[in-house]
């Protein structure tokens, strides 16, 4: 099926099962799907571009081998969504704000995030909690301009994330806290940290074993108030890192 140009406002779908393309070959190109409420939802090996979903509310969503290009999230609240086998391919987030965003108990394993463009973008009040993020690539982003502020990172688990190309610039993280936050395994190879300001940052708690930052350029950074507390650093490999004007 093909929905193009369509227009669902106000909707319920409760209990739904998407499985295995039941609708086979289907494209939801340009729609606009606003105050929808998903609950129990499974899409999987679905593609959706062009998409603007405003004040949308996803709860119990699985969205496994689903393809996401040019999409437009604003206002949207994440609760206990899962992300597995998914593809980010030119995904444009630049000038959103997410403000008050509940990010909790999310799993996003296997995901691809290559080519996107975070630019302009606002997260305050963020609640990321809870989180597992496994498996994940982020290759070729670019996060510039971005604001960071008074997002809390409890009980996260980044196991087995490779980081490659991605650029951070001009960059503000302030009022954030990484509390028992678990990264194992984590590959950080060609990141550009440039211009970026972490401003009354909390670290506890944190665990960074089997971390590699490999080539790693954080140049003219700014550590402002940053509070390092029972922080571990274990088999952490800092090779090829250019630690300039911090």
């Amino acid at each position: 099926m093909e929905g193009s140009g369509l227009q669902w406002n106000g909707m319920e779908w409760n209990g739904l099962e998407w499985s295995r393309m039941e609708w086979i070959g289907m494209e939801w190109n340009g729609v606009e799907c606003s105050g929808v409420e998903w609950i129990g939802v499974e899409w999987n090996g679905v593609e959706w571009s062009g998409m603007d979903w405003n004040g949308m509310e996803l709860n119990g969503l699985e969205w496994s081998g689903v393809e996401w290009n040019a999409v437009e999230w604003n206002g949207t609240e994440w609760k206990g969504v899962e992300w597995n086998g998914m593809e980010w391919k030119g995904v444009e987030w630049s000038g959103k704000e997410w403000s008050g965003i509940e990010c909790s108990g999310m799993e996003l394993n296997g995901v691809a995030c290559s080519g996107m463009e975070c630019s302009g973008l606002e997260c305050n009040g963020v609640d990321w909690n809870a989180m597992e993020l496994t498996g994940m690539e982020w290759s070729g982003m670019g996060w510039s301009g971005v604001e960071l502020s008074g997002l809390e990172w409890n009980g996260m688990q980044w196991d087995g994330m490779e980081w490659s190309g991605v650029a951070w610039s001009r960059m503000v993280c302030s009022g954030m806290e990484w509390s028992g936050v678990g990264r194992k395994g984590m590959d950080w190879i060609g990141i550009d940290w440039s211009g970026v300001e972490w401003n009354g940052i909390e670290w506890s708690g944190v665990e960074r074993s089997g971390v590699e930052l490999n080539v790693m350029e954080w140049n003219v950074m700014e550590w402002i108030g940053v509070d390092w507390i029972l922080v571990e650093w274990n088999g952490v490999e800092r090779s090829g890192m250019e630690w300039s004007g911090v």
